[in-house]
């Protein structure tokens, strides 16, 4: 008449261990949840980020933007011609 007692006493203590286990679970899957969403959403910013910094590079290095600072600089335009087939002099002669 012990075996049954002890036997339902034993299902009982597991249960009760199973429902703890399974309260921990899911609290430690629910707070994990929120931790993926807010890294989910710092991704998604760092995405839109990389992108506008890639058009600001590709803006300033096409050659209009180049070419427009090279101006301001005082850089002009070469309008002579070397040729690099013929061989140059050593010095000038004057």
């Amino acid at each position: 008449m012990k075996k049954p007692i002890i036997i339902i006493s034993f299902l009982g203590i597991v249960i009760v261990l199973m429902l703890i286990l399974r309260i921990s679970l899911v609290n430690s899957i629910s707070t994990t949840g929120i931790t993926l969403v807010n890294i989910q959403s710092k991704i998604a910013s760092y995405k839109r980020e990389n992108e506008l910094l890639k058009v600001a590079y590709l803006q300033s290095a096409s050659y209009a933007t180049i070419g427009k600072e090279a101006r301001k600089l005082g850089y002009v335009p070469v309008t002579s011609e070397i040729d690099l087939s013929a061989p140059l002099p050593l010095a000038l002669a004057k």
